[in-house]
């Protein structure tokens, strides 16, 4: 049978809106929070055992039972029920992990419980030094330091060698001098380079000193545009100030590629990546009427082109007609995803861009968002720059201030490769400069990459593919051209973890050229845990999430989803079969972009179920359609006790029906109902049925617009209250509710962790 109820307890200040259909519930949450203890634990009780009600139902009121003995100080009793409730099979998973949770946290929370437990290394066998002034015919002493790490692990090899393929107890320690290592070729490790737990291989820098490896080049001899012909194409203002240099005299043969990712060269002044010459300065302007021939309609529609080629609005484009490479980048029919494209020509008298292919993944509309780059005569804002390829000489408006250094990211492979590797420690490096990866690491086990700076790449700072147990701790990642941390590891085909974790990390001013799809951490496979780390500042979502049993916790996120649509701070899609995921105890604050459909804190998109979500804080989250958490057809999702204030709306739904349901799980059906996934998660057995009904129960919604959007009056509530007031998360995580608002503690509400939300002090963690 189909079970569709609305228990959903909704109060302001002076009125109670929606009364609960499950009023002994609210009655005895009532009880509680006014003290009757007798009273509220009979009721309680009462429900727990009444087996017409819905798990969901006697799941709450359980819980409320071992409140009610914490109340009265039986710390016993509350464990015993609280043991019951994990035992109990008849109960979301949610409420039996709930109360397991209870029990560990006795007699109060620890909050090292929720840290990663770092290696503890021990002293090593063998020191070797590395110095940026040393020499590799020297023997790795701290007086005569080898010049590369190539050579340290060349001696590391040998030293295996002569003690019968092992390392000695303790393992060998790599310490680095400061200074700065030019990257011409990747540091590439292998399985031969591996260390133990009892001896592992330790790449560290000096206590003190900062060991900096650049892909860059340093450009020195700028001075005036010396060809008057190309001074004369740039506006009167800055044609005194731009200035060139000659990559060839610098030593520079590889220039790249305007656009192509990880291949495309950025210029840096003082750390701060300058601008390809672009138009318009800053945001965007609209595509005119598509003229493309390859036509098709979308939802029979939305008007689009497979082929590029549209009117351009406005005279400026018609001064480009000799531009040697020009692009453009847009959001060229939906705007959640953006590409470049190359123009293949500008029609000047009927201001028309035609485009080289291969064209837009999605095909082209009229009024999308885009704008040009790499035009010469565009230069005219200060920081920007233009590279020739076909003279090799670079152009640029350098920034108002001291000139500083300037450099040229030019190597274009990842700096560190590990492949196949155990029990290595990268600790303390920056690396910078980069037009691709600054780390790769691809299967093995036990590897850790902690408080390294890596910063000013034109892809993502680490990927992790494959293995077990590796492990990304205190690192800042920032002004990279994609994302921070792409991380692969377990197995959501066998529900195998893979164990990776990414904790206590800054990630921030990331997607600076691919906007979307490249989040601070894209989590894939099995058993993975993101904690501890601040995302901030990044056009596009912080997190995206595929895979099963994934743990997100105790991390914030600010300032995210500036400019890309229909997209949360946190995304999931595509796979009702993604179960186990816990979204616990994070701070999601000023989440407000998008421009048709919204911005979200967290987006649960297209079938995404079974994920709980609970003991967050939305601050000032959800926009257009969309609130602090968005649901896209999904079922079963758990939110849980999760404060929203001043948000748009609280929780969002896109309700699919059962016939569009149906058909879009009918791919995963088989799967669902064989192992491993019908022995870890039952409630499969129940797929098809209860679409889009999910469990939202003792949330707090302070101050917002709304509280449910399109809802349905379908999903099975309980114990959640709103309030005209602003309740501060500093009141919430410490349960400060005034006498006046006996009807928040009326909830059976967790206090939140705040205090432990974002990183953390310690001494491996990196610092700016």
């Amino acid at each position: 049978m189909v079970i569709r109820l609305l228990i959903i307890l909704t109060i302001t200040i002076n009125t109670m809106a929606v009364v609960s259909s499950w009023p002994v519930l609210d009655s005895a949450a009532k009880a509680l929070a006014e003290g009757k203890l007798d009273a509220a634990s009979e009721e309680f009780e009462t429900i727990s055992q009444d087996t017409s009600a819905p798990a969901f139902v006697r799941g709450l009121a359980l819980l409320g039972q071992a409140d009610v003995s914490l109340a009265k100080q039986n710390v016993a009793q509350a464990k015993t029920i609280w043991q019951h409730t994990a035992d109990d099979v008849t109960l979301l998973k949610f409420h039996r992990d709930t109360a397991r949770r209870r029990i560990l946290e006795l007699p109060e929370r620890d909050p090292a419980a929720y840290r990663i437990q770092l290696p503890e290394l021990p002293e090593p066998a063998v020191v070797l030094h590395v110095a940026s002034t040393g020499n590799d015919s020297a023997d790795g002493s701290a007086q005569k330091s080898f010049r590369t790490l190539e050579r340290a692990r060349d001696a590391i090899r040998n030293l295996k060698k002569t003690h019968g393929g092992t390392l000695p107890k303790g393992g060998v320690k790599i310490i680095l001098d400061g200074g700065f290592y030019p990257i011409r070729q990747t540091f590439h490790l292998t399985s031969e380079d591996s260390g133990t737990v009892e001896s592992p291989i330790i790449y560290q820098a000096k206590p003190g000193r900062k060991p900096i490896f650049s892909g860059g080049v340093l450009i020195k001899e700028w001075k005036p545009i010396s060809n008057p012909q190309l001074r004369d194409k740039l506006d009167p203002s800055v044609r005194d100030k731009v200035l060139e240099a000659n990559l060839k005299t610098a030593g520079i043969i590889n220039w790249g590629e305007a656009t192509q990712l990880r291949h495309r060269p950025e210029l840096f002044a003082n750390g701060q990546p300058q601008t390809l010459a672009r138009w318009p300065n800053e945001g965007f302007v609209k595509t005119g009427e598509i003229l493309g021939e390859d036509r098709f309609k979308v939802w029979n529609r939305i008007d689009g082109c497979r082929d590029g080629k549209f009117h351009y609005l406005g005279d400026r484009p018609s001064r480009w007609v000799d531009e040697p490479d020009v692009h453009l980048y847009g959001y060229w029919f939906w705007d959640w995803y953006e590409q470049y494209q190359k123009v293949a020509s500008i029609d000047a008298d009927a201001r028309i861009f035609t485009l080289s292919p291969p064209y837009s993944n999605y095909g082209y509309r009229k009024d999308q968002r885009y704008y040009v780059v790499n035009v010469f005569r565009e230069l005219d804002c200060p920081g920007e720059w233009y590279l020739d390829r076909r003279t090799g000489m670079i152009y640029w408006l350098p920034p108002e201030g001291p000139r500083g250094e300037t450099v040229l990211s030019v190597f274009d492979e990842p700096f560190i490769v590990l492949n196949d590797v155990e029990h290595v420690t990268l600790l303390g490096l920056t690396l910078q400069e980069g037009r691709s990866d600054g780390i790769h690491i691809r299967d093995g086990a036990g590897c850790l990459v902690a408080g390294c700076t890596i910063r000013r790449f034109g892809g993502d700072a680490i990927i992790v593919q494959g293995g077990q147990q590796h492990s990304i701790f205190g690192c800042i990642m920032n002004t990279l051209g994609c994302g921070g941390a792409d991380v692969f590891g377990g197995d959501h085909q066998t529900l195998t973890s893979g164990h990776h974790v990414v904790e206590n990390c800054i990630v921030s001013d990331i997607s600076r050229i691919k906007r979307t799809y490249t989040p601070a951490v894209h989590l894939n496979g099995c058993g993975n845990r993101i904690a501890h780390n601040l995302f901030e500042k990044i056009p596009s979502s912080a997190m995206r999430i595929d895979g099963n049993e994934h743990l997100i916790e105790l991390n914030v996120i600010r300032d995210v989803v500036q400019e890309s649509d229909d997209q949360g701070g946190l995304d999931m899609w595509g796979n009702p079969l993604y179960r186990g995921v816990v979204i616990r105890w994070n701070r999601w604050s000023d989440i407000r972009g998008g421009t048709h459909t919204g911005a979200a804190g967290i987006r649960l998109d297209d079938m995404i179920s079974g994920v709980a979500v609970y003991g967050n804080i939305f601050e000032r989250c959800g926009t257009v359609k969309f609130g602090g958490v968005q649901i896209h057809g999904g079922k079963e999702n758990i939110i849980d006790g999760n404060l929203f204030t001043d948000c748009f709306a609280g929780i969002s739904f896109s309700r699919w029906g059962q016939k569009r349901w149906l058909e879009s799980i009918e791919r995963f059906v088989q799967q669902a109902g064989q192992p491993p996934y019908s022995n870890r998660y039952p409630e499969l057995a129940r797929l098809k049925d209860n679409e889009d009904v999910n469990f939202i129960s003792r949330n707090l919604f302070s101050n917002c617009e709304s509280v449910f959007l399109r809802d349905g009056g379908i999903q099975q509530g309980a114990l959640n209250t709103t309030t005209n007031r602003f309740i501060t998360p500093e009141r919430v995580s410490k349960g400060m509710f005034s006498d006046d608002e006996l009807h928040l503690r009326e909830i059976l509400f967790e206090k939140i962790p705040l205090e432990e939300m974002g990183p953390y002090s310690h001494p491996w963690r990196a610092q700016e």
